[in-house]
């Protein structure tokens, strides 16, 4: 009896190895969580479930064990170790050999039974060519034997090969697994976790941690359509891509995956704010070249302008649900999946700035409209079929406008005419130093359908009250000061086909006597 109950205590105290898998995953940009499951045989009393190949990245303080089934198993502690090199290499390798030496047993029944139902079909084969004297009916029916025999060993061997195929494809996995370990092993992560159970039988462990070797960001392609039958405007179709890297050492297998948008990196509260603290700056002489930084700064800003399902987990928090199983394999490249498209109706023009450069862009503007906002990322263009370059798409919500560029318009020719230009002093009773511009900007359309234009121009700001400015002619209507922009002017036109709009701007700059005009 002391033997016996002996042996139950060190069977109950040996340690339950289970090798996890990973089944979900929850992505953010900055880090993901995982759940790894497996199934362990727990014995009455207390014990140990021993979880190895968990990746070295696991965050300790971020780790929680659950028990599924087995009522009224208990976690008693939980303890986490790191599996050096060489101790990994030992034991992954002796569990690949394994899998590999019985996959590769599989596959020699297979081929031994393949080449006995080949044999059967040859001597029905050789039986035939020798039928010596035998009447029309036992001719008939040996013809008949040797069609339902050879049919029957053809269907076996199809049979056989089917499930061949996926043994050869795990045994060619098995040894690129193994040459894996051999070559480039690294060290992991084991679990002990000791446990309380009432009574012998199955039950599920769940690990949920965090790791900072896995994550994803956002792209996108906007495809825009300028032509739609019976619609005035056009269309983009906006696809929103998830690429998804993960270097964790293990490869995912039909992961249940889902796309945060949460960003740890921007932190988790608002930064201090501190007393602005300012104090008088001694007087500056004034410079006119000083005028020409800010009017570089504005026009700089002037041109610069299967789908997952969306889950809302609160007002403040959202994520996509990947509706089937993904597989990511370990390394370093990005595998790319289809979060969303949207559809979106844009009016199109050509927009140009002909003091800065002549060329005329093809814009869209539309609504962006999605039950979720989207992060920003790298955006890749096409119009009408054909990829204009990239570009980066801000972070959208709901409601919000979108513009797009989609490269130049080659059938709009844009000019510009210089009417006036003089510098000079004026005033009778008090001389002041004066420059005056006149230009004329020419859009000439040469499509075959009149298309929308937009016309920029900016005239020059003032920021002390010595340099005053005035607008000279400037053509109507016209919008000013667009984008909250002071001084930037924009008109829309509609060009007809083959014919040309004309659009005048112009200024006046007044400094006094003795004081150099800006550099314009």
């Amino acid at each position: 009896m002391k033997k016996h109950c002996l042996l139950a205590i060190a069977i109950a105290t040996m340690p339950l190895m289970a090798q996890a898998e990973i089944t979900t995953a929850t992505l953010y940009p900055s880090h993901a969580e995982l759940t790894w499951e497996q199934s362990a045989n727990v014995t009455f009393g207390p014990g140990t479930v021993e979880i190895e190949g968990l990746p070295v990245s696991l965050q300790d303080q971020s780790l929680q064990v659950a028990f599924e089934g087995g009522a009224g198993s208990q976690v008693r502690q939980v303890q986490i170790s790191r599996v050096e090199q060489a101790e990994f290499v030992a034991g992954e390798t002796r569990r690949i050999r394994d899998e590999l030496s019985a996959v590769t047993l599989r596959i020699q029944e297979q081929e031994d039974s393949i080449r006995a139902w080949n044999q059967q079909v040859t001597l029905m084969s050789k039986a035939a060519e020798s039928p010596h004297e035998l009447s029309a009916s036992e001719l008939n029916d040996m013809a008949a034997a040797l069609k339902n025999t050879t049919q029957s060993a053809l269907s076996e061997i199809r049979t056989i090969r089917s499930k061949m195929t996926a043994d050869i494809a795990l045994r060619d996995r098995l040894i690129r697994e193994l040459s894996q370990v051999k070559q480039g092993a690294m060290a992991t992560k084991k679990v002990l976790v000791r446990y309380l159970a009432p009574k012998n039988g199955e039950l599920q462990v769940k690990l949920r941690f965090q790791t900072s070797e896995a994550g994803w960001r956002s792209e996108y392609s906007a495809r825009l359509k300028t032509e739609l039958e019976g619609e005035v405007g056009g269309e983009v179709t906006l696809e929103h891509l998830a690429v998804v890297q993960q270097s964790t050492g293990t490869d995912w297998e039909g992961v249940e995956l889902r796309l945060a948008t949460t960003n740890a990196r921007r932190g988790t509260s608002m930064p201090p704010l501190y007393s602005w603290v300012v104090s008088p700056e001694p007087p500056q002489a004034y410079r006119s070249s000083k005028l020409s930084a800010p009017m570089a700064d504005m026009q700089a800003e002037m041109l610069t302008g299967s789908a997952a399902v969306v889950e809302r987990q609160s007002t403040f928090t959202q994520s996509y649900r990947v509706p089937l199983p993904v597989d990511i394999p370990s390394d370093k490249s990005g595998q790319r999946l289809t979060v969303a498209e949207h559809q979106i109706p844009v009016k199109v023009a050509t927009w140009t700035a002909p003091v800065m450069d002549t060329t005329g862009y093809l814009h869209a503007t539309g609504t962006f409209q999605s039950e979720a906002p989207i992060p920003a990322g790298r955006l890749t263009l096409y119009r009408d079929g054909q990829s204009v370059g990239e570009s980066q798409l801000p972070q959208l919500t709901d409601g919000e406008e979108l513009t797009l560029g989609f490269g130049v318009d080659e059938g709009i020719r844009v000019a510009m005419v210089n009417e006036l230009e003089r510098t000079g002093e004026e005033g009778v009773f008090k001389s002041e130093n004066v420059q005056r511009r006149q230009n004329r900007f020419e859009i000439t359309n040469h499509h075959p359908k009149a298309v929308q234009v937009r016309i920029f121009d900016r005239l020059p700001v003032s920021q002390k009250d010595i340099l005053t400015v005035k607008p000279l002619e400037i053509s109507e209507p016209v919008e000013r000061d667009v984008d909250d922009k002071k001084g930037v002017l924009a008109w829309n036109r509609e060009v007809p086909a083959g014919q040309t709009v004309n659009v005048k701007s112009g200024f006046e700059i007044r400094v006094p006597e003795g004081t150099a005009l800006p550099r314009l």
